[in-house]
């Protein structure tokens, strides 16, 4: 489907010419702050104590997200939602500071969801940071939420911080401290994660995983291993349920 006004399509393609280039500027900061440390080994959300309820939560468990289907970190570096034995599993990667994920997440958060709640995806969150400092210590915030074993917060944290998105000056990890504490995490448990960036190899890990995965740009859509097209979010999301339902 292609039947955008022609100012509108610019506007598209203008967009993602930005991405782009933003990807290139991000990859040479990422590459020159984490030079030393792609592949070290470092700690990953989901191996404290503290996370084994919720990674084996079960279907029909409640939270503050009212989602039904259990929220827990799956595949190292994702924030998984939905059952692991879902038919389609629907992986997103996308950066905190990416204007278009954000756009991608506002336009198919209930669509996904429901899908996920149905029974018929597993929707896994896959944050890479390339972009900016936000993006690492976002990413880094989710991570010490998710380690906490709170799923529900996990998930309303991810939806925060892209709501949140800074126009200038990244927060401070104070910052970060207090909106997980908005979402309901237990700042006291995960106060120092977040201070002391405790998951920073994680997400240099993480981001050279999808990398490596042929992730070029954000956001990237794959339903069970591959990528769906989409020339604008809209599509995009379309194409992502349509996948899903074809894998039914």
């Amino acid at each position: 489907m292609n039947n955008a006004a022609p100012g509108r399509r610019n506007l598209v393609i203008g967009g993602v010419i930005v991405a782009v280039l933003a990807l290139v500027v991000g990859i040479g900061w990422a590459i020159q702050a984490n030079r030393d440390t792609t592949g070290d080994e470092g700690k990953s959300p989901g191996e404290s104590a503290s996370a084994t309820d919720t990674a084996e939560a079960a279907p029909g468990d409640e939270g503050t997200t009212t989602m039904s289907a259990p929220i827990a970190p799956v595949d190292t570096y994702g924030l998984g939602v939905g059952n692991q034995d879902a038919p389609a599993k629907v992986e997103i990667f996308e950066d905190f500071q990416c204007p278009h994920c954000a756009d991608f997440e506002a336009a198919s958060t209930e669509a996904l969801r429901d899908l996920a709640d149905d029974g018929q995806a597993l929707v896994v969150y896959r944050p890479m940071a390339f972009l900016s400092q936000y993006s690492v210590l976002a990413m880094n915030a989710l991570g010490a939420v998710m380690d906490s074993g709170d799923g529900d917060a996990a998930l309303a944290l991810h939806d925060l911080l892209f709501a949140e998105q800074p126009a200038g000056e990244t927060p401070s990890t104070d910052w970060f401290v207090e909106q997980a504490a908005s979402v309901g995490a237990d700042s006291e448990e995960v106060a120092a994660a977040i201070t002391d960036n405790e998951f920073q190899q994680w997400v240099v890990n993480g981001t050279d995983d999808a990398s490596k995965r042929g992730v070029t740009g954000t956001p990237t859509v794959f339903v069970n291993g591959e990528q769906v097209p989409g020339d604008t979010i809209e599509e995009l999301v379309a194409a992502t349920v349509a996948a899903v339902e074809a894998a039914q």
